[in-house]
Parts: C-alpha cells; structure tokens; sequence
C-alpha cells in the first residue's frame, strides 16, 4: 500500500498529516508498543499482522482493532471491530491508516479514517478529539524522544 505519495481520500473521511523529528523506528514502535503513552491504555495486544488490541479509556469506553497491514516502520492499518458504549459502535467497520515517511531530518505521519465523516454521530467530538492525540499528545511524545 505504500507509495511514498500522501494519501489522497476523499475529503469528508477524517485525515491528518504531523511532521516530528523522530525516526520512522520510532514512530512504529510509538503506534503499535507504546499506544499507551500518547492514546490510552491497551489490553489484549498482539502487535501483528493479523493481530488485535483493546484500547480503554477511564470513562469504560473502548475498541477493538485488527490489524489488517503491519510493516514496521512504514505503515499500519487497524479495522475496529467492536466498541462500547453504542457511541463507540460508529466505528465498528472504520478503517484506520497510519503511513510513515521518512524525509531528509524528519518524518511525516500520515493518518486516514475511513468511515470517520460528518455524518455521523461522533463526528465533532472524534475528530476534535483525534487532533488533540495526533497534532499534540504523538506529536509531543515523539518529539521528546
């Protein structure tokens, strides 16, 4: 799937682009090791291809996500495949895709949501709440590395 160009989806799915200084190393091991630093806890991970993890929130919501592509240091794609509250069941089917790319002295995340667009129930709230995590809570993490 990757072709060191940006993903180009259609612009009602959710997308983000950050730029860290961290390796393409790091930033994996950032989406699949340590998603406990900068989302939320995780239970059940298997970090493989194939594989799935939970992540929790304090609040009791929570997904589920298999891993439909792993290759590290290049990109990740997650399916969520189950959610609570009904809130979290909007997600169930989404396809999440994260893309690394390496540049001269830094490295760009590219991140993609299938399924995350205005017209659903979450919309406003996920995607706020997705900048938060990517644009400050990643960004942050892997820039103090």
């Amino acid at each position: 799937m990757l072709n060191h160009k940006p993903i180009n989806h259609p612009d009602t799915n959710y997308q983000k682009q950050i730029e860290v200084s961290a390796t393409t190393k790091e930033i994996f091991k950032a989406l699949t090791e340590d998603i406990h630093l900068w989302w939320s806890n995780t239970s059940q991970s298997k970090q493989k291809m194939g594989g799935q993890f939970t992540v929790h929130f304090e609040n009791e919501y929570w997904w589920t996500f298999k891993i439909l592509e792993f290759r590290p240091n290049h990109e990740i794609v997650w399916k969520c495949i189950d959610g609570e509250p009904d809130f979290n069941k909007e997600w169930i089917g989404h396809i999440l895709h994260w893309e690394i790319i390496e540049d001269v002295s830094t490295s760009k995340i590219n991140f993609h949501q299938a399924g995350l667009t205005p017209e659903i129930m979450c919309y406003d709230i996920c995607s706020t709440t997705w900048d938060m995590f990517i644009t400050e809570r990643l960004k942050t993490h892997l820039d103090s590395n």
